[in-house]
C-alpha cells in the first residue's frame, strides 16, 4: 500500500491553487481587451452589446475544425523560476505567502535530489524559505481569512522534516514539539508524533517514545503509520519491562498484517516485520507465563486465525532449547483453548511427535488415546467439521486405533493367561490408576471392554476398511470374554451378514446363537420373548446361510420349536416343514419334533386335514405311553375340528359324518360323546328337527349321565313343540314341572303345560295345571295373573258361574295387593271382574219389584241399589276408561230405572179420581230426582268426548240425553254460512 503523507497532500493542494493563480495572472495580462463592460463589483451585470450582433454572424459562419492541441507540462526550474518572478510582488500577503509557501516545497523537492546526488546542504535553501515564511507567518495570519489559508502547521511540519532528513535531530524535536503543542489538530500530528517518538526511542526515553506511539496507535489503521507505531510501542514497553502491555501491541502488528491475508500472501518486508514481531512476542512470553499467557491475549482477541503461528513459533523455539516438555504444554494449551480448530490434530501430532524424539514413551500412549478421543469419530471435533477437514488426519486416526486395539486386547488376553496359570500376584500387578486389583474377575472384564471399545471405534469409524469383518470378530470375542454375550451377539451378526465369504463368518454365526442363549438365560421376565425372537432369527439365518453346517439341522428344529411356543405358528411350520424337505434323514428325535410342530401348528391354523396327518404319522414312530396318550387326543381334537370347520362351510351332512366318526376312532373318548352332541345341533339347525329329535332321544339313551344331558328334556321339549308333536311335548313339559332341579324351570314347564292343552282344547287339563299353577306360583304376580285369568275364561265355556266367580275374586284381590305395583294389565282385569259382579247387584236390583205399600218395597229397591251402586263405583274406582264409561252409565240408567219403576209401581186400590192424581203426582216428585241425578250422570259421560273419549257408552248416554231432553240434545245441525274473503 503506498501512503500519501500529509506534506504531500498539503504541497499537491497548494500547487494546483499557485497554478490557477498563474494562469489568471498570465491571462489578465494578456487579454486585458476582455474586460470592457464590467458594472460594478459586488454582484455579476450584463454585458453591454456593442456592434453588430455577434451570435448571428456565428451562426452563418462555416464549421472550423480545430488541430488538437496537448499543452506542454514545464520543468521544475520553469515553475520555480515562475514563482521565483512572482514572489514578493503580489500585492496581497496571503496570495503571496501562497506563493513562497510553493516555491519552499519545489525547493524540498530539488533539495531531495540534491540529496540522493550526495550534494551538500541539499535542504538548505527550502529550511531558509520555510523559516522566512514561518517569521511572516504573524503578519499574514492577520489578513488570511483562516489559518488554513498561513499553513503555519505545515511549515512547522516540514521543517522538521528538512532537518530530520539531514540528521539534525535537536532542530527536528524543537519544531515537532512546537507543532504538537501548538496545533494538536492539525492534520500533520500523526506523523509528527511518531516522528518525535522516533527520536525519542533512540535517544533511550521509552516512556515518552512510548506516549507519542501510544497516540498513533490510538487512531488505529486509518493512519499509514499504525502498523509501525504499534510494532514500536511493542517495543517501548518491552524496553520498560511491561511485558504484557508490549505483547498487546506485537499482536497488534500481527492481526494487522494478517487479519486479512496469510503469510503467503505478504511481501518480503513484511515478512521480514512478521518474523521479527513473532521473535520479540517469543521473547517476551518468555518472561511471563509461555503457553499461558498466549492463551489468555488470544481469548481477549477472541482467538484469531494467526494464533496457531504464534503457538508454533514458542513451541518451536522450546524445542531448539530441547525444553520439551514446554514444547508438550505448548501444545497441550493451544488444544485445550482451541479444541475445534482444524490445526488442533497436527498440533496434538506435533506434541506426540516431541515425545517420541525427546524418548518420553510412556507418555506417548496416553496422547495417542487423547488424540483418538479428541479428534475421533466420537469427538465434537469430528461432528463439527466436514470429511474435507477429517481427511487430513484420518491415516493418524486408524493408525493409533488399530494400535490401541491390538495392545488393550494383548493386556487383557496376558491377564487371563496369568488367572489361568494361577501366576497372577497381586503385588506385582495392579490396574491403570496404579490401584490394587481386588475383583480379578471384574478387572479381566474391564480390559476386554477397553479392548472392544477400540474396535467398536476403528469399525464405526472406517467401516470400508478390509480388516472390517476380523475386527467385529474380535470385537465379539472381546465382549464374551468381558461377558456381555448381547453385545457379542451385536459384532458376531454383523461378521455373519456382511461378510458370509469370512472364513470366520460361520463360527460368528453360531457364536451369536451361543450368546443369545446366555441372554435369555439372563433376561428378565418382560424382554424375554424379545430376547427369545432374536435368538430365532439368528438360527433362522445360520441354517438359511450355512446349510452345510453340521449344527444346522438342531438350530433349525430348536428355532422352530421356540417360534412355536411364543406363539408364531406360521413360521414355525415353514421352518418345520422346510426341514423335512432339506434333511429328509434327519434324526429322529429332531423329525419328531418337527410332526409335533406340524400337527400343532396345523391345528392352531384352522387346517385339521394336515393336522390329523401328521398325528396319524406321529403315531407310527416310537412315542412313550404319555406321548401317545396325546398324540391321540389331539387326533381326535382334529376329528372334531373338522365336523366344526364342515359345519361353519354350510356342509351339515360332512360335519355330522365328522362328528360321528369320532366314536368309531375311540367310543370312549370324551369327544366321542361331544361329537354325538354337536351332530345333533347340526342337524336341528339344517331344520330336520324331527330327526335331531331322535338322535337326541338316542343320545339320552346312550349317555343317561353325561353332563351335556342336562338339559335335554327341555330341549327335546321345544323340538316336539316346532314339530307340532304336542302330547310329546306335554308329556316332556310335565315331566320337567316335576323331575327340574331348578325351581324355576319346574314353575314355566307347569305353566307350558297348562298352554299346551289350552292350545289342544283339552280344557279339564287346562283347568287342572292352570289352577295348580294359580295356586302354587304366587310369583311372578302377572303370570299368575293370566293363569286366573285362563281359569276365567275356562270356566265360562264349562258354564260353572260359581268357579268363575270365585276366580274374579282372585284377580281382584291380587290387584288389590299389589297397590302402586299394579301394571295396567291387572288394573283392567281387575275392573273387568268387578264389572261382573256389579252386573250381578243390577241383575238383583232389577228383580226387586215396587209394590203396594210402595214405601215399604221401594226401601228394599233403595237397599238393592245402593248395593248396585256400590258395585258400579268400585268398577269406576279403577279408572279404566272403557269401565269407567260404561260404570257411569249404568248407574245414570240406575237412576233412570228407578224413576220408572217408581211412576209404574202398582197404585193403591179404591181411590178415587182425584186422589189417585194426586197419588201420581206425589210419585212424580219421588220419581223426579233420580231422574235428574240420571240426566246430570249422562252429561258427565257426554262432557268426557270433549276428552277424547267417545265409546259406546258415552254414544248411550248422549242418546239417553236426546231421549230425556229433546228440546236441549235432540236440534238440528244448523249451518253457518261464512265468507270466504277477509274484509
Amino acid at each position: 500500500m503506498t501512503a500519501v503523507s500529509p506534506m504531500q497532500h498539503r504541497q499537491h493542494k497548494h500547487g494546483l491553487r499557485l497554478s490557477v493563480l498563474l494562469c489568471l495572472v498570465t491571462v489578465l495580462s494578456g487579454c486585458s481587451w476582455l474586460t470592457f463592460g464590467l458594472l460594478g463589483d459586488d454582484e455579476p451585470k450584463q454585458l453591454k452589446a456593442k456592434g453588430p450582433n455577434l451570435g448571428r454572424v456565428v451562426e452563418r459562419l462555416p464549421e472550423l475544425q480545430l488541430a488538437q492541441v496537448q499543452p506542454i507540462k514545464p520543468t521544475r526550474a520553469e515553475v520555480m523560476a515562475a514563482y521565483n518572478r512572482v514572489y514578493g510582488m503580489m500585492p496581497n500577503s496571503v496570495e503571496n505567502h501562497a506563493v513562497g509557501k510553493r516555491l519552499a516545497d519545489l525547493h524540498m523537492a530539488e533539495g531531495e535530489d540534491r540529496d540522493i546526488e550526495g550534494l551538500a546542504a541539499p535542504y538548505q535553501p527550502a529550511i531558509e524559505l520555510y523559516e522566512s515564511l514561518l517569521a511572516q507567518a504573524a503578519e499574514v495570519s492577520s489578513t488570511a481569512a483562516d489559518e488554513d489559508q498561513v499553513g503555519v502547521d505545515e511549515i512547522l511540519y516540514q521543517l522538521a522534516r528538512a532537518h530530520d532528513l539531514v540528521g539534525e535531530s535537536a532542530q527536528t524535536l524543537s519544531y515537532l514539539n512546537r507543532l504538537v503543542a501548538e496545533y494538536p489538530d492539525s492534520e500533520y500530528i500523526p506523523e509528527g508524533r511518531f516522528r518525535r517518538a522516533e527520536i525519542m526511542f533512540s535517544s533511550d526515553d521509552y516512556r515518552a517514545a512510548a506516549a507519542d506511539y501510544g497516540f498513533v496507535v490510538q487512531l488505529g489503521d486509518s493512519t499509514p503509520y499504525y502498523r509501525n507505531a504499534s510494532y514500536m510501542l511493542g517495543w517501548s514497553e518491552f524496553k520498560r519491562s511491561r511485558f504484557d502491555e508490549g505483547l498487546e501491541q506485537f499482536f497488534n502488528v500481527v492481526d494487522d498484517m494478517l487479519g486479512e491475508q496469510a503469510q503467503d500472501d505478504l511481501n518480503a518486508m513484511d515478512d521480514e516485520l512478521l518474523e521479527d514481531t513473532f521473535r520479540v512476542v517469543t521473547l517476551a512470553l518468555a518472561y511471563l507465563d509461555g503457553a499461558q499467557t498466549l492463551a489468555e491475549e488470544m481469548r481477549k482477541r477472541g482467538k484469531p486465525d494467526w494464533q496457531y503461528l504464534a503457538y508454533q513459533r514458542l513451541a518451536d523455539d522450546y524445542f531448539d532449547k530441547e525444553r520439551y516438555l514446554d514444547n508438550v504444554a505448548t501444545w497441550q494449551t493451544f488444544i485445550e483453548h482451541n479444541s475445534l480448530d482444524i490445526r488442533a490434530p497436527a498440533a496434538h501430532q506435533g506434541m506426540i511427535q516431541t515425545l517420541m524424539d525427546a524418548g518420553f514413551p510412556s507418555d506417548v500412549i496416553p496422547k495417542k488415546k487423547e488424540f483418538i478421543v479428541r479428534y475421533g469419530v466420537y469427538s465434537e471435533f469430528w461432528s463439527h467439521h466436514d470429511s474435507n477437514v477429517r481427511e487430513s488426519y484420518l491415516p493418524t486416526l486408524h493408525e493409533y486405533l488399530s494400535e490401541m486395539a491390538k495392545l488393550a486386547h494383548a493386556d487383557a488376553q496376558s491377564f487371563s493367561a496369568l488367572l489361568a496359570d494361577g501366576k497372577f500376584d497381586r503385588k506385582q500387578h495392579k490396574d491403570s490408576n496404579n490401584q490394587d486389583i481386588t475383583d480379578t474377575v471384574a478387572h479381566r472384564g474391564n480390559l476386554y471392554l477397553a479392548a472392544a471399545q477400540w474396535y467398536e471405534e476403528i469399525i464405526v469409524t472406517f467401516p470400508e476398511d478390509p480388516r472390517t469383518a476380523e475386527y467385529l470378530f474380535l470385537l465379539g470375542e472381546s465382549y464374551t470374554e468381558a461377558d456381555e454375550p448381547a453385545r457379542a451377539v451385536a459384532a458376531y451378526q454383523r461378521v455373519m451378514r456382511e461378510f458370509p465369504n469370512y472364513p470366520q463368518a460361520h463360527e460368528a454365526g453360531y457364536a451369536a446363537i451361543l450368546g443369545l442363549t446366555e441372554v435369555i438365560n439372563r433376561a428378565a421376565a418382560e424382554e424375554l420373548e424379545l430376547w427369545q425372537r432374536l435368538k430365532i432369527d439368528a438360527q433362522i439365518e445360520f441354517a438359511l446361510i450355512f446349510p452345510g453346517d453340521p449344527r444346522a439341522p438342531a438350530v433349525q428344529t430348536d428355532a422352530a420349536d421356540t417360534l412355536f411356543g411364543l406363539g408364531h405358528t406360521e413360521e414355525a411350520l415353514q421352518l418345520a416343514e422346510n426341514l423335512l424337505a432339506e434333511w429328509p434323514d434327519v434324526d429322529a428325535g429332531l423329525k419328531k419334533t418337527a410332526l409335533l410342530i406340524i400337527g400343532h401348528g396345523r391345528f392352531e391354523m384352522d387346517e385339521f386335514v394336515a393336522a390329523e396327518q401328521a398325528y396319524h404319522s406321529l403315531k407310527q414312530m416310537q412315542l412313550s405311553e404319555d406321548e401317545w396318550a396325546k398324540v391321540h387326543e389331539r387326533l381326535l381334537a382334529a376329528v372334531y375340528k373338522q365336523g366344526e370347520a364342515a359345519e361353519a362351510a354350510g356342509t351339515a351332512d360332512d360335519a355330522v359324518y365328522h362328528f360321528m366318526r369320532i366314536a368309531s376312532l375311540d367310543p370312549t373318548a370324551a369327544l366321542a360323546a361331544q361329537g354325538h352332541f354337536d351332530a345333533i345341533a347340526v342337524v336341528e339347525g339344517a331344520g330336520r328337527i324331527a330327526e335331531a329329535a331322535n338322535m337326541l332321544a338316542t343320545f339320552r339313551a346312550t349317555y343317561p349321565d353325561h353332563e351335556l344331558g342336562k338339559g335335554i328334556d327341555m330341549r327335546l321339549a321345544s323340538m316336539y313343540e316346532q314339530t307340532e308333536n304336542w302330547s310329546a311335548a306335554a308329556e316332556e313339559y310335565l315331566g320337567l314341572s316335576t323331575s327340574a332341579d331348578d325351581p324355576e324351570v319346574r314353575r314355566q314347564s307347569k305353566y307350558r303345560t297348562a298352554e299346551i292343552y289350552l292350545q289342544q282344547d283339552d280344557v279339564a287339563a287346562a283347568i287342572e295345571h292352570f289352577r295348580d299353577y294359580a295356586h302354587t306360583y304366587k310369583q311372578p304376580w302377572d303370570l299368575r295373573l293370566e293363569a286366573m285369568h285362563h281359569m276365567d275364561e275356562l270356566y265360562q265355556r264349562t258354564g260353572d258361574a260359581d268357579k268363575r266367580r270365585f276366580w274374579l275374586q282372585q284377580k281382584i284381590t291380587l290387584h288389590k295387593s299389589l297397590g302402586s305395583q299394579a301394571s295396567e294389565r291387572a288394573t283392567f282385569l281387575a275392573a273387568s271382574a268387578q264389572m261382573v259382579f256389579a252386573t250381578d247387584e243390577r241383575e238383583r236390583f232389577a228383580g226387586i219389584r215396587l209394590t203396594h205399600p210402595l214405601k215399604r218395597s221401594l226401601k228394599k229397591k233403595q237397599r238393592a241399589l245402593k248395593k248396585t251402586l256400590q258395585a258400579y263405583e268400585d268398577v269406576a274406582a279403577y279408572e279404566v276408561a272403557e269401565y269407567t264409561t260404561a260404570a257411569t252409565f249404568e248407574i245414570a240408567d240406575l237412576y233412570s230405572v228407578l224413576s220408572k219403576s217408581i211412576m209404574a209401581s202398582d197404585r193403591p186400590k179404591n181411590l178415587s179420581e182425584l186422589e189417585l192424581e194426586q197419588y201420581d203426582i206425589l210419585l212424580e216428585e219421588q220419581a223426579f230426582p233420580f231422574e235428574e241425578q240420571s240426566i246430570g250422570l249422562h252429561e258427565i259421560n257426554m262432557q268426557r268426548a270433549w276428552d277424547g273419549t267417545y265409546d259406546e257408552w258415552v254414544q248411550k248416554s248422549y242418546a239417553e240425553l236426546k231421549r230425556l231432553m229433546p228440546g236441549r240434545f235432540d236440534k238440528p245441525e244448523s249451518e253457518v254460512a261464512y265468507a270466504a274473503a277477509i274484509h
